[in-house]
């Protein structure tokens, strides 16, 4: 699995980002690109801990094996719920909503590797490594919904 607190993942993740435009279309789902850059940049926030997202409590997601599996193993569910606090819309070009993303991105590539980082709101406590993987993989999952 790869992680944006790997270089050469980092690198071609924000290549990707790059290549995303209002014109890019969806191949499964509802969102726009803009919706979708949004939804990450603001994804990005919460890695980061400077977004609050409430808990959904489901403990079960938070204990080995399961939340390892969720992380390393499995793939990431197309239509999986979200929550409500990352799918604001946002005013302004995509063109700045995607730069903003890739700056966000590059923080948390350049940020701490070990110890704990912020909440996720259904696997609770993650590492700043599992944050990398966990971002890697659902920045990755939506660029691939746009063929990105």
């Amino acid at each position: 699995m790869g992680s944006i607190l790997n270089d050469a993942d980092r690198t071609e993740i924000c290549r990707r980002i790059g290549s995303v435009t209002n014109a890019s279309v969806p191949r499964w789902g509802r969102m726009d690109a803009k919706a979708m850059l949004t939804h990450l940049r603001l994804s990005a926030l919460m890695a980061l801990g400077e977004l609050p997202v409430a808990s959904k409590s489901k403990r079960v997601f938070q204990v080995f094996p399961i939340k390892h599996l969720i992380l390393h193993v499995a793939p990431f569910p197309k239509g999986a719920p979200t929550a409500p606090e990352l799918l604001v819309s946002t005013a302004g070009p995509v063109d700045a909503i995607r730069s903003e993303l890739v700056s966000l991105v590059e923080r948390i590539g350049a940020g701490p590797r070990e110890g704990n980082g912020p909440v996720h709101p259904l696997l609770g406590r993650l590492s700043f490594r599992e944050w990398g993987v966990a971002t890697y993989k659902h920045t990755d999952h939506h660029l691939r919904q746009f063929g990105a």
